[in-house]
């Protein structure tokens, strides 16, 4: 019965090229090696645009929302492999004080003072509590 719906739920070329697997766990286990393998170019153009993004002549927020989106692509593209939870713990630290550090790269110069007290914390707000602090400053 899960055969038979992964096989209708495919384009008739997609369910051609896993018609003879013998169960629904090699059906998918083809799948996913056929199309879940990191696009390469893909990552390294979001890698390239977020190099390249600053604050410009946009508002925090659009500014924010724009970095967001490409960290949250990156992350889609670009998976920590699973490890013990201690790790994986450190390894998210270290990814949002990256993020955070590459925030506050693109800003404006109008933001050195803000950005300087930022640095000057112990420790290192989140990424959402600069946010917050940069939109009210702005305000």
């Amino acid at each position: 019965m899960v055969m038979s719906w992964i096989l209708n739920v495919l384009t008739k070329n997609n369910a051609n090229s896993i018609i003879y697997a013998k169960t629904a766990r090699q059906m998918w286990i083809e799948l996913e090696e056929q199309f879940v393998q990191i696009n390469g170019a893909k990552l390294y153009h979001v890698r390239k645009e977020l190099c390249s993004t600053s604050q410009g002549a946009d508002d925090i927020a659009s500014y924010f929302t724009k970095v967001k989106s490409l960290w949250d692509e990156l992350d889609d593209l670009d998976e920590i492999p699973s490890c013990t939870y201690s790790y994986a713990e450190q390894m998210h630290k270290r990814d949002q004080k990256q993020k955070l550090l590459q925030f506050l790269m693109g800003l404006n110069e109008d933001y050195n003072t803000v950005r300087g007290n930022i640095f000057m914390m112990r420790p290192l707000p989140s990424i959402s509590q600069v946010y917050s602090m940069l939109v009210q400053e702005e305000k």
